[in-house]
């Protein structure tokens, strides 16, 4: 997937998500940018992409190097596991999630501020 201006970065490590858009063609990660900060990313090239919009879709809810200590911690309580690296956090949304859209939403839900990015000409 390309990055999207201002939201291109360096990533240190990448994991691939699953979709909530089961049955189509749509990829999920989430990455470490060298910086500390993650990025969480889902990109629809489905046929479903093409009729309703045109094309290919794509969003990027980027989260913050400031954020990282909360979400952690906030990690950690949810899976009742040390998150000790960028490896196990990352290992941390992809077990214990069930796809990109419930970690933003459980982003939303603890107060973690996150920006978004939606490109319609993914």
């Amino acid at each position: 997937m390309r990055y999207m201006g201002e939201f291109e970065r360096p990533a240190r490590l990448t994991i691939k998500l699953k979709s909530p858009f089961q049955g189509t063609q749509s990829s999920a990660s989430a990455r470490v940018r060298e910086d500390g900060g993650i990025d969480l990313d889902l990109y629809d090239f489905s046929d479903e992409a093409q009729s309703s919009m045109g094309n290919d879709v794509a969003w990027i809810w980027r989260i913050d190097t400031a954020q990282r200590p909360r979400l952690v911690e906030l990690l950690e309580e949810r899976t009742g596991t040390a998150i000790r690296d960028d490896q196990a956090l990352l290992d941390a949304f992809a077990r214990h999630f069930p796809h990109v859209h419930a970690i933003r939403d459980w982003l939303k839900e603890k107060g973690i501020a996150y920006e978004e990015k939606f490109d319609s000409w993914a």
